[in-house]
């Protein structure tokens, strides 16, 4: 989303700026927008136009200079990470994002993507308890490879990956909330892997479903959207839990997480607002069970881009609840995230990210769950006057959370 100018001065030297610009005037732009970052450093809009300008003129040093000093100010905007590692990778090449992000490969794989090949692109952090069922369930639908990055785990992760023959492994000790909270961990990634490729990028805790995922793998997901020519299928993100009081919601290592956690909000979202996000190219749902739960305070987006066709001019946003592609690249179809958040270990979880502060908004809907587990320690979700247990993909179609394509 766009900063908008503090100062009144700083808004009337922009659009003055843009009106050179428009008229070919490019010196006097350029000198024009530098004025309004002289009045307002991190104002980002005068920060994309300058630093385009100059990457025109082919002054790359001074275009990947101004982005890099506005990711100080700005690290959670998407399109300022794509022009920085766009204008880096000008410089110095393919490699030289993986450094500025710091991100290390810890495996000794040979990573030879083939024609055809699905990825799946993952942020972990203490995720041992997950991953070998969020790994098993994507192999058996057709995922090829994937490419993690783990950040800073301080249980098994890391070895546990390292053990797994199709994981390609990165270590980044680098803050999740500069990295976009991971987003731009995947554009460096799928910029040097996963141009022309369907890539999953999803958390630990998500499993996607789809019209008919009973039956059709993401494999022939992609083919029909390639078919159709589409760019990116949305999803909703669908809190699944339990009848029990969260910290009675036990979970084993490997089982399926539906076992544990089969329950959801019939009314998944409580607020619907058309030709949303940042492109205004999607319908942008937020609320469902965690403002039923926990208040309005924390900001729930419900909308998801899960799955995309990579290319260079593919916009990643932070937590993939959005994106740049053209509406009708869009997929007709939609489908679902399954969301497993609330196992018995959420209760630690939370107390931790509190802390860490990395989350969107300084951790601000941690503090919102935080606050209600206080309040409640034998919190439970689950409300009969809301509550239903899934049973398949084509309920959740009927109940208008997924929808189904007739596209041929």
């Amino acid at each position: 989303m766009k900063l908008k100018a503090e100062t009144p001065l700083a808004e009337v030297r922009f659009k003055l700026a843009k009106a050179w610009q428009i008229k070919g005037k490019i010196e006097t732009a350029i000198a024009g927008y530098k004025e309004v970052l002289h009045l307002q450093p991190n104002y980002l809009p005068a920060v994309l136009k300058l630093g385009g300008l100059l990457v025109e003129k082919g002054d790359l040093e001074a275009a990947l200079a101004i982005y890099d000093r506005s990711l100080e100010w700005n690290p959670n905007q998407a399109e300022l990470h794509k022009h920085f590692i766009d204008t880096l990778v000008k410089i110095e090449g393919i490699d030289a994002p993986f450094e500025r992000y710091q991100l290390s490969r810890i495996d000794e794989r040979n990573l030879s993507v083939a024609l055809g090949d699905i990825l799946c692109c993952v942020v972990v952090r203490n995720e041992t308890l997950r991953l070998p069922y969020f790994l098993s369930y994507y192999r058996e639908k057709g995922v090829d490879k994937f490419l993690i990055v783990d950040n800073e785990s301080t249980d098994d992760t890391q070895s546990y990956l390292l053990s797994q023959p199709d994981v390609y492994l990165w270590h980044s000790n680098l803050s999740f909330n500069r990295a976009n909270f991971g987003s731009a961990w995947f554009e460096v990634i799928l910029r040097k892997y996963g141009v022309n490729h369907w890539c999953l990028t999803v958390d630990a805790d998500e499993i996607l479903y789809y019209p008919d995922c009973e039956t059709k793998s993401i494999r022939q997901l992609c083919a029909e959207l390639d078919g159709q020519n589409k760019k990116a299928f949305t999803a909703i993100l669908l809190d699944m839990y339990s009848n029990l009081p969260i910290r009675e919601t036990h979970y084993n290592q490997g089982q399926n997480f539906l076992e544990v956690c089969p329950y959801f909000d019939k009314q998944f979202y409580h607020t619907k607002l058309e030709q949303g996000g940042d492109y205004k190219n999607q319908i942008l749902y937020s609320g469902g069970v965690r403002q039923r739960v926990f208040g309005r305070d924390g900001d729930y987006y419900l909308s998801k881009v899960p799955l995309l066709k990579y290319s260079l001019d593919r916009v990643l946003v932070g937590g993939q609840h959005f994106t740049n592609c053209a509406p009708d690249d869009i997929a007709l179809e939609t489908g679902c995230l399954l969301h497993f958040k609330y196992f018995s270990s959420f209760l630690g979880y939370v107390a931790g990210e509190v802390s860490r502060k990395e989350h969107y908004g300084k951790g601000m809907q941690y503090q919102e769950y935080a606050k209600a587990i206080t309040e409640n320690n034998a919190l439970n979700l689950y409300d009969p006057d809301y509550s239903v247990k899934l049973q398949n993909s084509q309920q959740l179609i009927e109940l208008g959370i997924m929808q189904r394509s007739y596209l041929t």
